[in-house]
């Protein structure tokens, strides 16, 4: 279930730009709760770590 959600939210914030207020209202969930979901998976810090790599 984990690797399915992490694929999923990863698309989907793909999908959007990286916007995390558009990915959210986009799978139905509250930005926070989205953020908490992203943290637990792992995706959050690695977004951050690309996009510090990256400046």
């Amino acid at each position: 279930r984990e690797a399915f959600e992490r694929d999923y939210l990863a698309a989907q914030i793909g999908r959007f730009g990286g916007n995390i207020s558009r990915t959210a209202e986009f799978v139905g969930m509250e930005r926070s709760a989205l953020h908490r979901k992203l943290k637990m998976l792992g995706l959050f810090d690695r977004k951050r770590k690309e996009e510090a790599s990256e400046a």
